[in-house]
């Protein structure tokens, strides 16, 4: 295993996010799948030849059977293929297509190549997302396509996402949006239709694991795949293996934190090859699974250090946690606690005390060394 090494925080300057003025509440959207699914289809019919951006995702999965169904061989799938893509992905995506015999294009884009999205800011999304459409652009003039579009869906309307930016500045279109198509009628219809991806885990690229101002790199990404391919191994479906520089903060659905924090061995079996894939130091987030929890630090920024190690510790303290040590790393509040305590962190109600005391000293993202 690594051995531990003592490392500074990192300072990363708060990044402040002009606030957006809320749209009145829609009204309700009382259709049925159906109706929504005949809307879609009115969509998509004069459309002509079509180039579906396609991760092998269920939403960018179920747009591409449903174009396929309107416009039949006039669809053509294309994925961008990088590092940040995980290991297995594209292969999945490409036995995804074969029962319905849509044709699948793959473009290898080198975000990495660009210091705006390497740097790590935070709409590297955009730059991601103009990279792959400049190709696909470029591809759909040699193919005779006459519009690209892509998965997103109703849900992802006023989440943060410089991609969709890309999207509209290139002009590609979100039919499943455009039907008031959410996550959950994306996923009902792709089971419907028998489309293996309709219970799949949510998969944003491995970029996302780096907090914003964080370099992304081939070696960081390279460690979050191994990271992330062995959890997956031992039977973990949904997580994430967040990448702070040489510290790991693992976070799993609530019911999967509750059963490692109640397992010594396999929490530090995780630790031990965690360390041997790099990682100096590897975390249980005890606020659990959330897809885009780096988005958390965004508005507020990042907390002064000050005397929150000091603090954390009375909280735990005041939890009936015993004895504990913390450490501020980077954006993280590593908590360090005798088994008998993690044993008592396993209990739903201690945990979420915890949690609450730990938000409130300014601390995002509260975490357990799976080391002790």
């Amino acid at each position: 295993m690594t051995t531990p090494r003592q490392t500074e925080p990192v300072q990363i300057e708060p990044v402040q996010i002009e606030p957006v003025q809320a749209a009145p509440p829609p009204a309700e959207d009382t259709r049925t799948l159906d109706e929504k699914l005949r809307d879609l289809e009115e969509i998509l019919r004069p459309l002509g030849r079509v180039m579906v951006g396609y991760s092998g995702g269920v939403d960018s999965a179920m747009l591409v059977v449903a174009a396929h169904r309107v416009l039949g061989d006039d669809v053509i799938a294309v994925t961008a293929d990088s590092e940040s893509y995980a290991s297995g992905e594209l292969e999945k995506a490409r036995e995804l297509l074969v029962p319905w015999g849509i044709r699948h294009v793959v473009i290898r884009t080198n975000e990495l190549d660009n210091p705006d999205y390497a740097s790590n800011p935070v709409n590297r999304c955009y730059y991601c997302k103009s990279a792959m459409l400049e190709q696909m652009k470029t591809k759909a003039a040699e193919l005779g396509t006459d519009t690209i579009i892509y998965g997103q869906n109703a849900d992802d309307v006023g989440d943060f996402r410089p991609g969709a930016d890309a999207a509209r500045e290139h002009g590609a279109r979100a039919p499943l949006q455009e039907a008031g198509f959410t996550k959950q009628d994306v996923r009902d219809l792709a089971r419907r239709w028998g489309i293996p991806a309709w219970n799949r885990p949510a998969m944003a690229c491995l970029s996302s694991r780096f907090p914003y101002g964080t370099p992304v790199t081939a070696e960081g990404l390279r460690q979050v795949d191994r990271a992330e391919a062995y959890l997956r191994g031992l039977g973990y479906e949904q997580l994430r293996v967040r990448h702070h520089t040489d510290l790991a903060r693992l976070e799993l659905p609530g019911d999967e934190v509750t059963a490692l924090l109640a397992d010594g061995d396999r929490r530090r079996a995780i630790a031990a090859v965690l360390g041997d894939i790099g990682y100096a130091r590897v975390t249980l987030d005890l606020r659990g699974f959330r897809s885009g929890s780096m988005n958390e630090v965004l508005a507020a920024g990042v907390a002064e250090a000050g005397e929150m190690a000091d603090r954390a510790v009375q909280a735990a303290a005041a939890c009936g946690l015993g004895e504990a040590s913390a450490q501020r790393h980077d954006q993280v509040l590593c908590l360090e606690l005798t088994d008998a305590a993690i044993a008592e962190l396993a209990r739903d109600e201690v945990r979420a005390r915890l949690v609450e005391s730990l938000e409130g000293l300014g601390a995002r993202y509260g975490a357990l060394d799976l080391a002790t």
